[in-house]
């Protein structure tokens, strides 16, 4: 034995390192629709105002809006507005569906529907063609039902 031989075969006569498979592309995600009414295969939009979030203004749009946070001003969507169980919204809302599971302090339109989840509270007016309030659910206000849209 040699002092300076090396134990391994040369690089000629070892064998090839195998070659890993690629791998394998991770698919796009999709974030599940939020409203039934959009066109198959396009994307799902959904602006969010996060917990701990402050927006002071008027908030409008054309996706779909998730409120965690607050929002103090006027809420103007052409989709659907959820108020989630810890959003607060201070000023109006409109949209084509509002869903209250925080709390609201203003009017509510809704063009199709407003729903007051059993923890959501609604300190004002609301005019939509269907409106639909939990049990547990607080509400002080008036209801205008609408024919058809409001």
């Amino acid at each position: 034995m040699s002092i300076f031989r090396r134990d391994d075969p040369p690089a000629s006569q070892q064998p090839a390192p195998n070659n890993p498979a690629p791998t394998p592309r991770r698919p796009e995600h999709k974030a599940p629709s939020a409203s039934g009414n959009r066109a198959p295969g396009a994307p799902a939009t959904v602006t969010q105002v996060a917990s701990g979030c402050r927006i002071e203004g008027k908030v409008t749009g054309k996706s779909n809006l998730r409120i965690d946070g607050e929002v103090v001003g006027t809420v103007e969507v052409d989709n659907d507005v959820t108020v989630a169980s810890g959003g607060v919204v201070k000023g109006d809302v409109s949209a084509n569906s509002v869903t209250i599971g925080g709390r609201i302090v203003g009017n509510v339109r809704g063009g199709s529907k407003v729903e007051i989840l059993a923890s959501g509270r609604l300190e004002g007016d609301v005019k939509a063609s269907r409106v639909v309030l939990a049990e547990g659910a607080y509400f002080k206000g008036k209801v205008e039902m609408t024919g058809g849209q409001a």
